[in-house]
């Protein structure tokens, strides 16, 4: 009797706190006022694109693969891939970009263009047990048009929770990490490396959810996920120092940044912190928003672009474009939301 009486007090719990949890979720969605001034169709993968990468000039987006929802629901994953999309075909067509290297458990990546045109592709390499393994970031080389070849892995003690980067030359590059949230820490730091050292060059971000840069590389972006914020500094070629220049409130919580053909920023973001969070334990769906930012003007202007509740994607890590079009990315949802924007 006591086995049973325990059995069913057990059961009560779980449905309670599965009906608290619901309850709670129709709670943060209830007023998500969805928009978009477009067309937004699927493109199915067997991973999710957490960030993606566009050369403007060929038309082709680089997708950091990996099936981060088996990864949430702790189910046997193997490793990922960077996928290449044409862009420039009706319907896009995806390969993979790496033609050798380690095995990829991808998150953030950045292409860089030299002078001559040589593309370079880094990758944030995640050890498959980040409790215990070592954070890599992976450069690969250009051999031909959309296809990349391993060059070198990049390690430091500096680098604990790297979560995106950007580069800013050929082997020169700044990494932005989140916070360790079951420490309690808050704060975390900006890494920069000169070819030859690393140097923490900011120890107080707000846990950087996504960095990109100017297009003359005077200027980051870093997305501070912690305080809801864009910062905007300036840097220092010679040393790879900065000094911050402004920060943009924005009421949200920022994810991956893409520096648009006119130099404004779309910003992927999170609506909802508490919905993402419940997305991770109960697979409910989290809102997905897409923010421009025009810096041009004496004041910064934010528009919304896209907002969701999660139906079409959820828990959407970035908005990147290609001309009219806008690649939704995300956490965990297996696909891209490959969006027409109006004129």
């Amino acid at each position: 009797m006591i086995k049973k009486a325990l059995l069913c007090a057990l059961i009560i719990i779980v449905i309670l706190c599965s009906a608290g949890g619901l309850y709670l979720y129709s709670l943060v969605n209830q007023n998500v006022g969805e928009h978009f001034a477009g067309t937004c169709t699927d493109f199915e993968m067997n991973g999710s694109g957490e960030d993606v990468q566009i050369d403007r000039a060929r038309g082709l987006a680089y997708v950091s693969l990996f099936d981060r929802l088996g990864v949430a629901k702790d189910e046997p994953v193997g490793h990922g891939d960077i996928l290449r999309v044409d862009l420039t075909r009706t319907p896009p067509e995806a390969t993979s970009a790496i033609a050798d290297g380690p095995e990829l458990h991808p998150h953030g990546i950045s292409l860089f263009i030299d002078q001559t045109g040589q593309r370079h592709l880094f990758v944030i390499n995640h050890p498959e047990d980040r409790k215990t393994g070592k954070e890599k970031i992976e450069r690969y080389l250009e051999e031909s048009t959309g296809v990349f070849r391993h060059q070198e892995t990049f390690m430091s003690p500096l680098i604990t929770r790297a979560n995106d980067m950007v580069a800013v030359g050929k082997r020169q590059f700044y990494v932005a990490q989140d916070v360790d949230r079951r420490s309690g820490e808050t704060l975390t730091n900006l890494v920069y490396f000169d070819g030859n050292e690393y140097s923490v060059v900011a120890d107080d971000i707000h846990s950087g959810g996504g960095i990109n840069t100017s297009a003359d590389y005077k200027t980051l972006y870093v997305a501070e996920t912690g305080s809801k914020e864009i910062r905007v500094v300036s840097r220092d070629p010679s040393d790879g120092s900065v000094t911050t220049v402004q920060t943009l409130d924005l009421g949200t919580s920022p994810d991956n940044i893409d520096v648009a053909e006119d130099g404004s920023l779309w910003v992927g973001a999170h609506s909802n912190v508490i919905a993402l969070i419940m997305h991770f334990i109960m697979g409910s769906k989290a809102p997905s928003q897409v923010l421009r930012i025009d810096l041009s003007g004496a004041e910064p202007l934010i528009e919304e672009i896209y907002l969701n509740a999660g139906h079409q994607i959820s828990a959407g890590s970035g908005g990147t474009t290609y001309g009219n079009k806008l690649l939704i990315g995300s956490i965990t949802a297996r696909k891209l939301l490959i969006c027409e924007m109006n004129q």
